[in-house]
Protein backbone atom coordinates (compact mmCIF):
# COMPACT_ATOMS: atom_id res chain seq x y z
CA UNK A 1 0.00 0.00 0.00
CA UNK A 2 1.15 3.52 -0.97
CA UNK A 3 1.81 6.57 1.38
CA UNK A 4 -1.12 7.94 -0.15
CA UNK A 5 -3.10 5.09 -0.17
CA UNK A 6 -2.85 4.24 3.19
CA UNK A 7 -3.70 8.24 3.98
CA UNK A 8 -6.89 7.49 2.10
CA UNK A 9 -7.56 3.98 3.91
CA UNK A 10 -6.82 6.31 7.47
CA UNK A 11 -9.22 8.96 6.22
CA UNK A 12 -12.49 6.49 5.44
CA UNK A 13 -11.06 4.56 8.63
CA UNK A 14 -11.13 7.81 10.99
CA UNK A 15 -12.56 11.46 9.52
CA UNK A 16 -14.80 9.77 6.24
CA UNK A 17 -17.59 9.59 8.72
CA UNK A 18 -21.52 10.04 7.60
CA UNK A 19 -21.27 12.79 9.87
CA UNK A 20 -18.30 14.17 8.23
CA UNK A 21 -19.20 13.42 4.73
CA UNK A 22 -22.66 14.85 5.37
CA UNK A 23 -20.91 18.49 6.90
CA UNK A 24 -18.74 18.21 3.68
CA UNK A 25 -21.58 18.10 1.22
CA UNK A 26 -23.87 21.06 3.39
CA UNK A 27 -20.58 22.95 2.87
CA UNK A 28 -20.23 22.06 -0.65
CA UNK A 29 -24.08 22.77 -1.55
CA UNK A 30 -23.15 26.56 -0.23
CA UNK A 31 -20.21 26.46 -2.29
CA UNK A 32 -22.06 25.59 -5.24
CA UNK A 33 -24.74 27.94 -4.73
CA UNK A 34 -22.13 31.05 -4.13
CA UNK A 35 -20.31 30.25 -6.83
CA UNK A 36 -24.18 29.68 -8.85
CA UNK A 37 -25.36 32.98 -8.06
CA UNK A 38 -22.10 35.16 -8.56
CA UNK A 39 -21.88 35.27 -4.82
CA UNK A 40 -17.46 34.46 -5.31
CA UNK A 41 -15.14 34.37 -8.06
CA UNK A 42 -11.40 33.14 -8.28
CA UNK A 43 -9.12 33.76 -10.94
CA UNK A 44 -7.94 31.29 -13.24
CA UNK A 45 -4.46 31.39 -11.26
CA UNK A 46 -5.76 30.63 -7.92
CA UNK A 47 -8.30 27.87 -8.93
CA UNK A 48 -5.81 26.07 -10.30
CA UNK A 49 -4.13 24.44 -7.00
CA UNK A 50 -7.54 24.07 -5.70
CA UNK A 51 -8.89 22.17 -8.64
CA UNK A 52 -5.62 20.11 -9.26
CA UNK A 53 -5.97 18.96 -5.41
CA UNK A 54 -9.30 17.99 -5.92
CA UNK A 55 -8.18 15.62 -8.99
CA UNK A 56 -5.25 14.05 -7.28
CA UNK A 57 -8.28 13.07 -4.40
CA UNK A 58 -10.69 11.85 -6.98
CA UNK A 59 -7.97 9.61 -8.76
CA UNK A 60 -7.25 8.31 -4.95
CA UNK A 61 -10.31 7.93 -4.31
CA UNK A 62 -10.92 6.11 -7.83
CA UNK A 63 -8.01 3.46 -6.90
CA UNK A 64 -9.11 3.05 -3.74
CA UNK A 65 -12.99 2.21 -4.92
CA UNK A 66 -11.49 -0.74 -7.45
CA UNK A 67 -10.05 -2.23 -4.76
CA UNK A 68 -13.08 -2.18 -2.19
CA UNK A 69 -15.35 -3.23 -5.12
CA UNK A 70 -15.65 -6.90 -3.46
CA UNK A 71 -17.43 -5.25 -0.93
CA UNK A 72 -20.13 -6.01 -2.97
CA UNK A 73 -20.21 -9.57 -2.49
CA UNK A 74 -20.70 -11.29 0.83
CA UNK A 75 -17.92 -13.34 2.36
CA UNK A 76 -17.90 -17.36 2.19
CA UNK A 77 -18.56 -18.43 5.22
CA UNK A 78 -20.13 -21.86 4.56
CA UNK A 79 -23.27 -23.25 2.87
CA UNK A 80 -25.37 -23.55 5.68
CA UNK A 81 -28.38 -21.15 6.16
CA UNK A 82 -26.83 -19.46 9.10
CA UNK A 83 -23.32 -18.59 7.35
CA UNK A 84 -25.70 -17.44 4.43
CA UNK A 85 -27.49 -14.84 6.33
CA UNK A 86 -24.10 -13.99 8.07
CA UNK A 87 -22.69 -12.94 5.21
CA UNK A 88 -25.83 -11.16 3.47
CA UNK A 89 -25.84 -9.28 6.38
CA UNK A 90 -21.95 -8.46 5.87
CA UNK A 91 -22.25 -7.29 2.67
CA UNK A 92 -24.95 -5.27 3.06
CA UNK A 93 -23.00 -3.20 6.08
CA UNK A 94 -20.21 -2.77 3.52
CA UNK A 95 -22.35 -1.90 0.54
CA UNK A 96 -25.47 -1.12 0.84
CA UNK A 97 -26.52 0.89 4.01
CA UNK A 98 -25.80 4.98 5.11
CA UNK A 99 -22.98 5.09 6.51
CA UNK A 100 -21.34 1.58 4.48
CA UNK A 101 -18.01 2.04 2.85
CA UNK A 102 -18.82 2.24 -0.31
CA UNK A 103 -21.78 4.63 0.39
CA UNK A 104 -18.93 6.75 2.28
CA UNK A 105 -17.13 6.57 -0.56
CA UNK A 106 -19.45 7.27 -3.43
CA UNK A 107 -20.78 10.35 -1.30
CA UNK A 108 -17.39 11.90 -0.88
CA UNK A 109 -16.65 11.36 -4.53
CA UNK A 110 -20.25 13.44 -5.13
CA UNK A 111 -18.51 15.98 -2.59
CA UNK A 112 -15.55 16.12 -5.12
CA UNK A 113 -17.01 16.44 -8.13
CA UNK A 114 -19.37 19.45 -7.23
CA UNK A 115 -16.52 21.31 -5.37
CA UNK A 116 -14.58 20.99 -8.59
CA UNK A 117 -17.87 22.27 -10.66
CA UNK A 118 -18.28 25.04 -7.80
CA UNK A 119 -14.74 26.09 -8.67
CA UNK A 120 -14.86 25.71 -12.35
CA UNK A 121 -18.05 27.94 -12.36
CA UNK A 122 -16.22 30.88 -10.00
CA UNK A 123 -13.37 30.60 -11.96
CA UNK A 124 -15.49 31.27 -15.25
CA UNK A 125 -17.54 34.33 -13.62
CA UNK A 126 -14.05 35.77 -12.63
CA UNK A 127 -13.52 36.35 -16.15
CA UNK A 128 -16.95 37.45 -17.02
CA UNK A 129 -16.27 40.00 -13.65
CA UNK A 130 -12.94 41.41 -14.57
CA UNK A 131 -14.27 42.18 -18.24
CA UNK A 132 -17.40 44.10 -16.35
CA UNK A 133 -15.10 46.07 -14.47
CA UNK A 134 -13.00 46.94 -17.63
CA UNK A 135 -16.12 48.35 -19.28
CA UNK A 136 -17.35 49.88 -16.71
CA UNK A 137 -14.30 51.93 -15.96
CA UNK A 138 -13.89 52.40 -19.63
CA UNK A 139 -17.47 53.87 -19.60
CA UNK A 140 -16.30 56.35 -16.63
CA UNK A 141 -14.18 57.39 -18.11
CA UNK A 142 -15.57 58.07 -21.67
CA UNK A 143 -18.34 59.54 -19.30
CA UNK A 144 -15.80 62.43 -17.70
CA UNK A 145 -13.70 62.46 -20.81
CA UNK A 146 -11.40 60.03 -20.05
CA UNK A 147 -9.86 62.09 -16.99
CA UNK A 148 -9.82 60.44 -13.69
Amino acid sequence: MSLSENAAAKALGAGLSVQAIQQASAETRKLVDAANSGGFTISPQGVEPLREALKTMADELDRLNAKTVQLNDPPKLGNHPYAHAVAAHDRKGAADEAGSTLVALKQFGDVLRNADKALARAAALYGSAEQHEHLDAAKKAQATGGAE
